[in-house]
């Protein structure tokens, strides 16, 4: 991983507690600010993002779940995986966190963004199940509706808005990232702002770290349930035609 083993192996006891005790969790909020802390510091509150109308004249062109060839979508619409997303800049980075395809793969990787946008750096081990994504922000990560608005139809948009929420100093701008999360097989969308701890999606575990508000690291596992402890018989075969 891109961090050292110390920090991975951290990394991987959260995820054992998260399974432990998140099991009927569907995602996991770090705490919100108690009223003491907001009195001796400073007043925080949540900030959605207010509603805002879609100016994409044609639905089939959107972005998310339609087919213009800018947002490359086509390429993963479906796919048994996960996606993070810089939503200004509508760049899709595929976490791969499976090797579905029997084809391996793997390995690191840097990203740059356009100028001003998120840069990513990936460190993928499909054969295990795992994958990192280190989000670097750029001076212009911080979400904007109207670099979305004539990309999404109305139906995303919504999608988009909910996912979109933060917490911020009372009477400031909202500081949401423009960095969200997708399950690539039903187009649903995840919050990644600083807020969220972890999301449980289908058979994937998702950890999420904010970096001192300078960098994002997302963390996908595959994690199948267990009957009695052991895998079910589907995956077994699958791993046994895999390696034997």
């Amino acid at each position: 991983m891109s961090r050292n083993k110390a920090v991975f192996g951290i990394g991987i006891l959260c995820f054992t507690a998260g399974m432990y005790f998140g099991g009927i969790l569907a995602e996991v909020k770090r705490p919100e600010f108690s009223a003491e802390e907001q009195e001796t510091r400073r007043t925080w509150e949540r900030q959605e993002q207010p509603p805002a109308d879609s100016t994409l004249e044609n639905p089939e062109e959107c972005y998310l779940c339609g087919n213009h060839n800018r947002s490359l979508m086509s390429m993963f619409r479906g796919r048994d995986d996960l996606g993070v997303i810089c939503v200004n800049d509508w760049y899709v980075m595929d976490m791969q966190i499976r090797n579905l395809d029997g084809m391996g793969g793997g390995g690191s990787g840097w990203t740059v963004g356009a100028e001003g946008a998120c840069s990513f750096q990936t460190d993928r081990n499909p054969e295990r199940g795992i994958s990192e994504v280190m989000v670097e922000y750029g001076e212009n990560s911080i979400f904007d509706v109207k670099k979305v608005q004539s990309h999404l139809c109305q139906t995303c948009l919504d999608k988009l808005l909910e996912v979109m929420e933060s917490y911020g100093e009372v009477g400031k701008e909202s500081g949401a990232r423009d960095v969200c999360l997708m399950d690539f097989q039903t187009l649903e969308l995840y919050s990644l702002q600083e807020h969220y701890i972890s999301h449980y999606i289908r058979d994937y575990y998702v950890q999420i770290d904010g970096l001192d508000g300078e960098e994002l690291e997302v963390i996908g596992i595959y994690a199948p349930v267990l009957e009695n402890g052991e895998r079910t018989a589907d995956v077994a075969k699958e791993l046994e035609n895999k390696y034997n």
